[in-house]
């Protein structure tokens, strides 16, 4: 571990800009989320005395961004820099990490994230990145920062549990960290940092839970929370609540981002009757597992204000559930979205394409389920992210190896089975039958219509160049990315 050159801070704050990078496969996507995890690790970083910034570039272009990039680095002038590096943004996180060392030489870098947890050797090796963070961030960064600001020998940096860094040469990887047990004790996360993104799309974000208990194969997720769930009480999470309101009364939304929102449904229940008890009127989204929805749940939900949940289905295939360890019937996947439209919540559905194991007869089979529950659905492609059962399965049968993120390539496609066109054509066949029964025939403005979807995938990606170049490099192509 290097000796850090930090200035006497002479009774000043020390500053921590945060930052995550732009996705490396941009669209001029609108900035309608903003990511949690850095509103926590901010929150927290205030509580200890810390002055942050957030350089939140997730919907930019990196080339757009750069310059503006130089010019808030030297007037935030920051003692420290920390990054959340994902799978598709870590090229431009390498960018942005080289345009920070360039201002700054000395400054220590702190790299976080889901990418950064599974892939910290190369990370450390090919980035210029001081301390990579492995895990839950909150309570690590603190211990870090004070061994820095301290001096503190290389010894010192040995026992600090969730953390990487290189020493003469060698990295040096610490014992794992615990999960936080008690979420209650973190902060309510600094929303105030993305007040833009609040006010403009009158939605803000909650994660009422960390991690997921079932373990995907295709899930970078589970993987990450290491298929544990960790929950916030409800009182906690009504705070939060009260909180947003108050702070940001035009909002009319609230979106829980939690992998599995009413996997405790004790919690669910307490969560609505608290919000009931207190006559907070507001409406809010959620990701839940058909397994845990039930009609006295979904009935409560409904009068506590959710409009709408969302469902990660995957397949609609028995076998392909099964082979992915969801646990899942299909039964259960029609009962739920049926309970859904019998009290009017809006439900919606999440599919992938090429999971392994997939055919013509798997996909078919997910477009009868999809059918009998009268739901429309625009598969995903699988994509490969490290961490995952499935990226083993790829470099086991030597689709790539752990060097291929250090190209510029995107998160590849899971293409051990079937080539990319032909999984192209299944997404396109399922989405088009679904939206052609079960979706609305009215104008391109409905979202669940098959004028929308037709315009969409069609019209809109085809008579753009950029758009059509896009897609042909990476459906069209027997490249890896």
């Amino acid at each position: 571990m290097k000796k850090f050159d930090i200035p006497k801070l002479k009774g000043k704050k020390p500053k921590f800009m945060l930052s995550i990078a732009p996705w490396d496969m941009w669209e001029g996507e609108p900035d309608t989320i903003y990511p949690l995890g850095i509103a926590y690790l901010a929150a927290v970083l205030e509580k200890e005395g810390y002055e942050v910034d957030v350089l939140n570039l997730t919907y930019g272009n990196w080339e757009d961004a750069k310059e503006e990039v130089a010019k808030r680095i030297k007037k935030f002038d920051p003692d420290f820099f920390g990054i959340s590096i994902l799978s598709n943004s870590r090229i431009s996180a390498l960018k942005l990490i080289s345009v920070v060392k360039e201002i700054k030489p000395d400054i220590p870098i702190f790299a976080g994230g889901v990418h950064t947890t599974f892939m910290y050797e190369q990370i450390l090796n090919a980035f210029p990145v001081d301390i990579a963070v492995l895990g839950e961030g909150e309570i690590t960064t603190i211990e870090c920062l004070d061994a820095i600001i301290k001096k503190k020998s290389v010894n010192d940096f040995k026992a600090i549990k969730g953390i990487a860094f290189k020493h003469e040469g060698k990295i040096i990887k610490t014992e794992l960290r615990e999960r936080i047990r008690n979420l209650d004790d973190l902060p309510i996360p600094k929303h105030e940092l993305f007040k833009e993104i609040i006010i403009k799309t009158k939605n803000a974000f909650i994660m009422s839970s960390r991690g997921c208990p079932f373990g995907c194969s295709f899930c970078p997720s589970s993987a990450f929370w290491g298929r544990c769930i960790t929950k916030r009480s409800p009182e906690n999470v009504v705070k939060e609540i009260m909180y947003l309101l108050k702070h940001f009364p035009t909002i009319e939304q609230i979106s829980f981002e939690d992998d599995e929102f009413a996997c405790d449904n004790n919690r669910t229940i307490g969560i609505c009757n608290l919000l009931i008890k207190n006559n907070i009127k507001i409406k809010w989204t959620c990701l839940a597992r058909v397994s845990s929805i039930n009609e006295e749940l979904i009935i409560l939900m409904k009068k506590a204000g959710c409009i709408q949940i969302t469902f990660g289905m995957e397949s609609g295939s028995q076998r392909i559930l099964d082979l992915l360890g969801k646990k899942v019937k299909i039964d259960e996947l029609v009962k739920a979205y049926k309970l859904c439209k019998k009290y009017d919540i809006a439900a919606g559905v999440l599919t992938i394409v090429g999971l392994p194991g997939e055919n013509k007869k798997s996909v078919n089979e997910t477009i009868k389920t999809l059918r009998k529950m009268g739901a429309v659905s625009e598969p995903a492609i699988l994509i490969i992210y490290p961490g995952t059962e499935v990226y083993r399965l790829a470099k086991e049968k030597g689709l790539m190896t752990d060097e291929y993120w250090l190209g510029e390539g995107l998160c590849p496609l899971y293409t051990c089975e079937h080539p990319k066109w032909k999984l192209w054509l299944w997404a396109f066949k399922i989405g088009f039958v679904s939206h052609f029964y079960n979706g609305k025939w009215s104008d391109i403005k409905d979202p669940p219509s098959f004028s929308n979807f037709l315009y969409r995938k069609i019209i809109k990606k085809f008579t753009n160049l950029d758009s059509f170049k896009r897609i042909t490099k990476r459906y069209l192509t027997d490249k890896t990315d």
